[in-house]
């Protein structure tokens, strides 16, 4: 990793590129909703697996733009503590995008399950979407789950070292104050 000072226009370009695959994450949301309905109100296999695709992979899309803007480089013994305080709160954001995206396959593997108890009763007639979503969700959960926390991981230890970090500035400003 770069441990060296981030540009304004580095931090910039950044900026601009998560944003933009916020935007294209959330557009995928509202498209997997959208698409939902149709294979709701419709019954079509083809909206209903397209949906569920799109409102999978949305939120790890949203996360990866989360996690891009901590690319900088770690926190060292010559950042400035607001440099540190800043990294900080940038941590603690992408840590709850982190969590929310796991947050997100547990809802949407406790969704599987009544969809499965829903199909088995009769109460719906999809079995082939409902053997789907719950494949799509299996495949998901093997990517999201280990991927979200060795992120979660990382995420920790950085905020650790910048905590500590900054308790050491705050040590000695009172010493060199005393």
């Amino acid at each position: 990793m770069n441990t060296g000072v981030v540009r304004p226009q580095d931090a910039d370009t950044r900026a601009v590129g998560a944003v933009i695959a916020l935007i294209v994450a959330a557009s995928a949301m509202a498209a997997g909703a959208w698409l939902g309905y149709q294979a709701w109100s419709l019954d079509s296999f083809r909206h209903g697996a397209t949906a569920v695709v799109l409102l999978l992979a949305a939120p790890a899309l949203a996360v990866a733009a989360v996690l891009s803007r901590n690319v900088a480089g770690t926190a060292d013994e010559g950042s400035s503590p607001f440099e540190l305080m800043e990294r900080l709160q940038r941590l603690d954001q992408s840590l709850r995008a982190v969590q929310l995206a796991r947050a997100h396959i547990y809802v949407g593997a406790s969704y599987a399950v009544v969809l499965g108890i829903c199909e088995a009763t009769g109460l719906i007639a999809s079995r082939e979407l409902v053997l789907f979503y719950g494949a799509a969700i299996v495949i998901a959960a093997a990517g999201y789950l280990p991927w979200t926390s060795r992120q979660e991981a990382r995420l920790r230890e950085e905020r650790a070292t910048c905590r500590q970090l900054l308790g050491e500035r705050k040590a000695a400003r009172t010493l060199a104050i005393d």
